[in-house]
């Protein structure tokens, strides 16, 4: 499939107006002085930059060892997540030049950020094969998959996993809107937005990988290992029930690592590789037991709780 890069520019372009104009709405309504259009502009202009760099930076850096060029911008060799890293800069340091908190700002800004995010995803539909999963014998219907049609004779199927993507991003949003209130709002919906990319990046067809390793699936697993850590050191020293979330996500890395191994015919029993479904699903339980340690630990922190 070709790569129709006018409609995907059309398409990132207007959601990222539309997840701007979101932003400046919240901000006004939350802080009515008078900073709030100025703010959404810096915002805008430098998200575009860092978020662009960014995506180019962490792809290059991903793929030292092949001395890609860094100056260049072809949309099948950016990082996702280093995009999103680079927006999250943006939002911190508009925030800074504009005299405002970086964490009230995120704060405000992530519900629309979650938004953006899950447009990009639906956007790499414009981007060839890029957002393509495992491929099918059979097709069901989009968007659940999606079919590439070589004549009337004979057609492709593919999970779309870009649509996936897109609709978990919706939930990270959706996630956001209910935590109006939660002091760590912008740093449980990355959380919620890294967490399921696990499992994505491993659908996913064409990835960063260093031999078997996929590059963002490990990022996205180590911030969200790192979310827990994190909310262990605040408790601090109270044995080993406050590290409980943080050890649940090395044994889910662990199950995680195996169930790669065995996707890749190095794990068998009586010498018969084991369904994908079946890996998936095994996949797909241990990040839930993630999200319910994550949800654990929150509730248990009690400067999250209270708002201190």
């Amino acid at each position: 499939m070709e790569v129709r890069l006018v409609p995907y520019l059309i398409f990132t372009g207007c959601s990222a107006a539309a997840c701007i104009l979101w932003f400046f709405l919240a901000d006004r309504q939350r802080r009515p002085d008078g900073k709030s259009l100025s703010l959404s502009l810096l915002i805008l202009l430098l998200g575009v930059l860092s978020g662009a760099a960014c995506a180019r930076l962490v792809w290059v850096l991903f793929r030292i060892m092949m001395r890609p060029p860094l100056f260049a911008l072809p949309v099948e060799e950016l990082s996702y997540y280093g995009g999103v890293a680079g927006v999250i800069l943006a939002v911190a340091a508009a925030a800074r030049v504009c005299g405002r908190g970086p964490r009230e700002t995120l704060n405000t800004f992530v519900p629309a950020g979650a938004f953006l995010a899950a447009m990009f995803r639906f956007a790499e539909g414009f981007l060839g094969t890029l957002g393509f999963g495992t491929y099918l014998e059979e097709g069901i219907f989009f968007p659940v998959t999606v079919e590439i049609v070589w004549d009337e004779y004979f057609s492709e199927y593919y999970i779309a996993v870009f649509m996936l993507e897109g609709f978990l991003g919706l939930a990270a949003m959706v996630f956001a809107l209910l935590r109006a209130k939660d002091r760590n709002r912008w740093i449980r919906t990355l959380f919620y937005l890294c967490l399921p990319q696990v499992l994505c990046e491993s659908l996913r067809i064409q990835s960063i990988r260093w031999l078997f390793i996929r590059a963002e699936q490990l990022v996205c697993f180590l911030l969200c290992e790192g979310v827990l850590v994190w909310y262990a050191l605040r408790r601090g020293p109270r044995g080993l029930r406050s590290w409980f979330p943080a050890l649940t996500g090395l044994l889910v890395c662990g199950l995680v690592i195996a169930v790669e191994f065995a996707l890749d015919g190095k794990i068998t029993v009586g010498g018969q590789g084991l369904s994908p479904w079946l890996l998936y699903a095994l996949m797909a339980a241990g990040l839930c037991a993630m999200a319910a340690a994550e949800h654990c630990a929150h509730g248990t922190d009690s400067r999250a709780v209270s708002g201190r």
